[in-house]
């Protein structure tokens, strides 16, 4: 309790100064929107998958300047993902000690199920809160007391810092054309794969359904963030940010959502896909542009006093 009572007396004092330094230092409210390319980084890299996708946000945001050149930038925003993932050919092994079906055994000897899933694809469609905490650096900027257009009109800026994406929905959809199984007998040296009434053939989708689709059980994803660009003076009190920017996430929000690979031994298992299974790690990249439209708000100055 006196833990709790200590932390919200600390939260309570940074408030209240930044407020007290908001009122001498220059701040700016912003609104931004921005897109680009997004896809998935698996870990370890599969060479026969692959990712692309896109994605756009939109939201507002306050920074709070330090100096002329230094200022701390907070938000919030709301944004969406689309990511088609393709891994091609997928090859499960399943040795005979990890519980194939009676049934897959020949005359007393077990054997071992190759499955081979064909173009197997993904699509995940999300929906998210953006909470971007950064620092932003720029060049020094050159005011003008009467004429806001003399002098420098452009600046450069670059902002680093984090990004908390809080998922507020997440839905896959999971795919594959085609499913092949064998079995082979090392005892006998022999392969079988013609007995479909045992689940083992080419089984092709035509329109069968061998797909999965829902949800995850995901929480907030943490992002690392750096954006880059050139502030333009468009007003007395108004900038336009055109800039660059680059996401990378720091944790694997699927990682307790992804299942094992199951033995797909029968059709009708294919109705339950395992979701990115093949990978280790997933970390979400996207790069793209950002505008920003921000309204100046400059230092109050102390008042003059004339000696007459």
């Amino acid at each position: 309790m006196k833990n709790k009572k200590t932390n919200l007396l600390l939260i309570l004092f940074v408030i209240s100064t930044l407020q007290v330094s908001a009122q001498k230092n220059a701040k700016e409210f912003s609104i931004y929107g921005g897109g680009g390319a997004s896809l998935f980084l698996f870990t370890p890299p599969v060479p026969t998958a692959s990712s692309i996708g896109y994605h756009a946000d939109l939201g507002f945001g306050f920074t709070h300047f330090f100096s002329q050149t230094v200022g701390f930038h907070i938000g919030a925003g709301f944004g969406l993902n689309n990511i088609n993932a393709k891994v091609g050919q997928l090859i499960i092994f399943t040795p005979k000690l990890s519980g194939i079906p009676d049934y897959l055994s020949f005359e007393g000897y077990e054997g071992d199920l190759h499955t081979t899933l064909y173009n197997y694809t993904e699509n995940h469609q999300t929906m998210f809160v953006s909470i971007p905490v950064m620092f932003q650096f720029q060049t020094k900027q050159k005011q003008q007391l009467f004429n806001w257009r003399q002098g420098k009109r452009a600046y450069f800026y670059a902002m680093t810092g984090v990004k908390m994406l809080i998922l507020l929905d997440q839905k896959y959809e999971a795919a594959v054309k085609s499913l092949n199984n064998l079995v082979y007998f090392p005892e006998l040296d022999n392969w079988a794969g013609t007995q479909t009434f045992a689940g083992l053939g080419t089984f092709n989708n035509n329109g069968k359904g061998y797909n999965a689709n829902g949800t995850l059980g995901v929480g907030i994803l943490a992002v690392f963030a750096f954006e880059t660009g050139v502030k333009w003076r468009i007003g007395e009190k108004l900038y336009l940010y055109t800039g660059i920017y680059l996401d990378c996430g720091l944790n694997d929000p699927t990682k307790n959502s992804r299942q094992p690979l199951n033995n797909y031994y029968s059709e009708k298992l294919l109705s339950d896909l395992a979701l990115l299974a093949f990978t280790d790690r997933i970390n979400l990249m996207g790069a793209g542009i950002k505008l920003r439209l921000a309204f100046y708000q400059p230092p109050k100055r102390e008042p003059c006093h004339y000696i007459r």
